[in-house]
């Protein structure tokens, strides 16, 4: 729902001399502030660029929940900058599924799929979300589009609207910020996957402080029918270890010469 609405009041006016008069008087609506602003309030909510750019990696622990399955899984997660990272999922009575991109090579290993090198938009993608400061600062440059849109409710909370596009694999998405606080609360995207393109929505929630640096440890993702909880216990900044970024056995005689 829109949160301006254009009202325009009609009146009309009677005199002896003259016949009836009408004309509207609009409401202006408050202009909606820039992407860089609503942006700006957010790095300085969850603790400004200074404290952002001494951090060089984290680790966080956790766990992935899907409701409808009765599952439960245990999750790493390591990034480092620039552009780092990989997963560690342990799911019981499966194994472990592992992605990342190191820099370089971006992979997936899964028990029922195998090891798999990402390649085409994919690969760009996961090198988008591996961007270590780029993604805490919502780094302008790596954007073609950035765009306020609309003030609207999200979750019960006033929210800031904005359009955001990709530079690199022209993905779109729409992120919400809150009006009050600055903090980022969720948004909407599509991903490509091994199955193809999916739409994936977010809402983000339970921010807490680590190392001067504000973290949501709650996220609720939902792909499809399918909904995910991931729910943060731990996180450590600037100590993550060189090997948490080594390509899988399996996967590097995928790694053509």
């Amino acid at each position: 729902m829109k949160a301006f609405l254009h009202r325009s009041a009609f009146s009309a006016f009677s005199a002896v001399a003259v016949a009836s008069l009408a004309w509207a008087s609009p409401v202006a609506a408050q202009p909606l502030p820039p992407a860089s602003e609503v942006i700006a309030k957010y790095v300085t909510a969850i603790g400004g660029k200074d404290a952002i750019m001494k951090l060089t990696s984290m680790t966080s622990t956790g766990t992935l929940e899907i409701p409808a399955m009765g599952l439960t899984a245990t999750m790493e997660v390591y990034a480092a900058a620039p552009n780092k990272m990989a997963t560690r999922t342990t799911i019981p009575g499966m194994g472990e599924v592992l992605n990342g991109y190191n820099g370089t090579v971006g992979w997936d290993l899964n028990p029922m799929s195998g090891p798999r090198l990402l390649a085409d938009k994919e690969l760009e993608q996961m090198k988008e979300n591996a961007g270590f400061h780029d993604n805490m600062l919502y780094t302008p440059e790596r954007f073609q589009k950035m765009e306020t849109v609309a003030v609207t409710d999200f979750n019960g909370e006033k929210a800031y609207k904005l359009l955001m596009v990709r530079k690199g694999s022209g993905t779109q998405s729409t992120q919400y910020f809150s009006v009050a606080t600055g903090l980022l609360l969720g948004g909407e995207t599509s991903s490509t996957t091994q199955m193809g393109e999916m739409q994936m929505s977010q809402s983000i929630s339970e921010y807490k402080t680590f190392d001067g640096v504000k973290v949501p440890v709650k996220l609720e993702q939902t792909a499809g029918t399918n909904k995910m909880v991931i729910t943060t216990s731990d996180v450590k900044f600037n100590a993550v270890p060189a090997t948490a970024f080594d390509v899988p056995a399996q996967v590097k005689p995928l790694i053509k010469p």
